[in-house]
């Protein structure tokens, strides 16, 4: 049974990826701290709630114009009562998928403060699996 803080955090994702499939960078900024940190799938690190609402509305009346998401909370696990790590996939649903991709696993840190719970860093990436895995990589994978 998940808590209040699991489902605030679970909040969180939701609002992000309910302004994504507004295409309404604001909305996907919603849940962000003032001064987050957002690593894109390509690398591009960008601080600020700001700055993530803006490029959002930019990739999202261009490059993923008309994709719609979905995201899958897969773990949370807490650091401190106010700090807990969350890892979340990412899913094109529909027939717009960019770049042929078919979603992304992220990192998240989360943070609470005042009573309330935001994100303070967004670290996204496109999995994939190298053809030359080693025994380890193949076990986990396989646990996935």
């Amino acid at each position: 049974m998940k808590n209040l803080d699991e489902e605030a955090i679970e909040g969180l994702v939701q609002t992000f990826v309910d302004g994504w499939n507004a295409a309404d960078g604001s909305t996907c900024a919603l849940p962000f701290a003032a001064g987050a940190d957002f690593t894109a799938i390509t690398g591009l690190k960008v601080q600020g709630r700001e700055v993530i609402a803006k490029g959002h509305d930019e990739i999202l009346s261009t490059i993923y114009r008309g994709s719609r998401n979905f995201a899958k909370v897969e773990s949370i696990r807490f650091l401190r009562a106010d700090v807990a790590v969350a890892d979340v996939t990412f899913r094109f649903i529909g027939d717009v998928h960019p770049f042929g991709l078919e979603g992304s696993s992220c990192g998240l840190v989360c943070t609470k403060e005042d009573g309330a719970w935001s994100i303070a860093v967004f670290r996204n990436m496109i999995p994939f699996t190298r053809p030359t895995a080693g025994p380890v990589e193949r076990e986990l994978m396989a646990e996935h």
